[in-house]
């Protein structure tokens, strides 16, 4: 009998476009039946209403696929003084009033309980000026948003941002460690841990137990020192090392792709889809 590989394969459908459906066509033709939902509909998924995120869940459920988890965007934000950088995050606006943000934070865990999602992704707070760059260890707002979302029944995963004041291994630990019995987990991005210099065997050890959802892009140098993205497993981004290490600490762990290649992106993740049914050890779903 064949053993079904317990890791699965998520893929995001605004990876295509605003539309989500082409995504979601794209997961069932790949044999992906987990989606991660960041945007839909030219905005960012939890700006939208809640007859929007019906919509696409039934879109979703019709297809068979389940959402596996809702890429928000908080925590990705400055005060309205600050003075932040270049920054992505899907529409939605970097710089929030401080009390506003109770507000998007019950606001997502509400999306994700309409999408029927698990976990949500928060991030550490922009690096701005030094005098206005908040920490998230010391936000008070981070303990009330773990209690309401495990009061929804969903758990939150702080992922490692450069752009965030938690990027690396000694204060992602330190927050984990503190935050962590309250459900906090590690939405781990391997290319941004490699971007910081610390995708090393002794790092991810460290960080494997905390790790809840990998999510997979791939690089290449470009010659004026920034980087090309490419499809998973073309790169420079040391997954051979990284994916054994993270499936000896967790036989079951969702892989979420993310190219943010620009031109054909559909051919992006069909390469990266089969790069990882071969590179996770044990198999990927």
């Amino acid at each position: 009998m064949n053993r079904t590989p317990a890791n699965t394969l998520v893929l995001n459908p605004d990876e295509l476009g605003p539309d989500p459906v082409p995504g979601m066509d794209l997961a069932v033709k790949l044999g992906i039946g987990h989606l991660e939902i960041r945007s839909a509909e030219g905005a960012n998924a939890v700006t939208l209403p809640a007859d929007r995120l019906r919509h696409i869940r039934a879109r979703a459920d019709e297809r068979g696929l389940k959402v596996a988890a809702l890429a928000s965007p908080l925590w990705k934000w400055c005060r309205p003084e600050a003075t932040p950088g270049r920054v992505d995050t899907f529409g939605f606006p970097t710089q929030v009033p401080p009390e506003a943000r109770l507000g998007w934070i019950e606001r997502a865990i509400e999306a994700a309980s309409i999408l029927g999602a698990p976990f949500v992704r928060i991030f550490s707070h922009l690096r701005v000026e030094p005098e206005l760059t908040e920490q998230l260890p010391d936000d008070p707002l981070l303990a009330k948003a773990l209690e309401a979302a495990a009061t929804a029944g969903v758990r939150l995963l702080l992922e490692n941002e450069p752009v965030c004041t938690v990027a690396h291994a000694e204060p992602l630990l330190q927050v984990l460690e503190r935050y962590s019995g309250q459900g906090l987990g590690l939405w781990l991005d391997v290319a941004n841990l490699h971007e910081v210099g610390q995708a090393t065997r002794g790092t991810v050890k460290a960080l494997a137990p905390y790790v809840a959802y990998v999510h997979v892009k791939d690089y290449q140098p470009t010659d004026g020192g920034g980087r090309s993205f490419c499809p998973a497993g073309e790169g420079m981004v040391p997954y051979g090392l990284v994916l054994p290490l993270l499936h000896a600490a967790h036989p079951a762990l969702p892989y979420a792709l993310e190219t943010h290649v620009r031109d054909a992106p559909a051919d992006a993740l069909t390469a990266g889809a089969a790069f990882l049914r071969l590179a996770v050890p044990g198999g990927v779903a």
